[in-house]
């Protein structure tokens, strides 16, 4: 009997380390989500950043960043910050996090006031006339975020008012409030310890542009801490729903399973050696022996009975007689016994 249960212990453990799991998929309709996989979601880009790193969704308003060196994708937020989530953004930057935040919208330029920043995302979208594979692109990149990208596909882009560090531009044939040549799509700003990187274009992270433009965001990923926040609190529109399961294969952990084989014989050891009556005896000895130190009473003298009896109104002089008697016998026959 012993032995089948060391064998289905053997057979259960190894089973639960290399089966499948069955995990919940979940998805969005939300504009720049990454739970949302259609043309105007960021899906691929969030499985971008999975490969990348770490990756933590932020599905409530802010209260703490667990983890300083970090990054938080802020991809067209339209949901307002409110004034303590503020202060816990700028307390992560200041310490060392990185800000990406992408956006065209009121909220975001919200957001860059709060932080004390001049830089602003205009409302008006720059005109260009450069296209590559039927889209409005640019190849105006900057340092490190240039390597093997040919050009970035652009959307509606907007333009960054006051920038300071520019590393992406328009290309020269572009038109903005009536003036014509390159303009600013990029800033990267010093904040503290850390750092704000500006896009204004979110649609250069969808779906639809993903092919064309992952060589730049794996540049752009490349440069930033790998634990990365991914905001979804503020898309007003955020419905998860759930779309079924998806089946995880998990690789053979040779480690692990050998592990557990040597557990399973120290097990059998333990048990057929009989350690583990001696070890269990020994212990339950331990613990009355504890228990006896602590609630254990020492035997009452015969003094203190007495004193006791006396005490209620019983004549102690009497008592002590019957005491004496009983000893001697006397009236059970006296030392002649019955």
């Amino acid at each position: 009997m012993r032995r089948v249960a060391y064998a289905l212990l053997l057979i259960v453990g190894i089973a639960l380390i290399v089966m499948p799991l069955s995990v919940p998929r979940f998805k969005s309709d939300a504009p720049y989500s990454v739970l949302n996989t259609g043309p105007d979601g960021t899906s691929r880009f969030g499985a971008l950043l999975y490969h990348s790193g770490k990756v933590v969704p932020v599905l409530f308003p802010y209260s703490s960043f667990s983890e300083g060196n970090a990054t938080l994708v802020m991809i067209e937020p339209d949901v307002s910050l409110g004034a303590g989530e503020l202060e816990v953004l700028r307390s992560f930057i200041e310490k060392g996090g990185t800000l990406l935040l992408a956006t065209d919208s009121d909220v975001g330029n919200s957001i860059l006031r709060e932080l004390g920043l001049r830089q602003r995302v205009s409302r008006e979208k720059a005109l260009t006339i450069t296209f590559l594979n039927g889209l409005p692109a640019t190849r105006e990149v900057s340092g490190s975020l240039a390597r093997g990208v040919p050009f970035v596909a652009l959307r509606e882009p907007s333009v960054i008012l006051g920038a300071q560090n520019p590393i992406l531009f328009t290309s020269n044939a572009t038109m903005f409030r009536g003036s014509y040549g390159r303009f600013p799509l990029v800033d990267e700003v010093p904040y503290g310890k850390g750092r704000i990187i500006i896009i204004s274009d979110p649609g250069i992270f969808t779906n639809a542009l993903f092919d064309e433009n992952e060589p730049f965001l794996r540049n752009l990923i490349a440069g930033l801490p790998k634990t990365f926040y991914i905001d979804e609190a503020h898309h007003r529109d955020l419905n998860p729903y759930s779309s079924g399961t998806v089946v995880i294969q998990r690789a053979v952990n040779r480690k692990l399973v050998f592990y557990y084989v040597l557990f399973v014989a120290l097990v059998v050891f333990f048990v057929e050696s009989g350690l583990a009556l001696r070890f269990l005896a020994w212990s339950l000895g331990l613990v009355f022996s504890i228990l006896e130190k602590l609630f254990g009473s020492e035997e009452e003298s015969l003094e203190d009975i007495l004193r006791r009896l006396e005490a209620r109104g019983y004549d102690g002089d009497k008592l002590k007689r019957l005491i004496e008697e009983i000893e001697t016998g006397s009236k059970l026959g006296g030392a002649h016994g019955r």
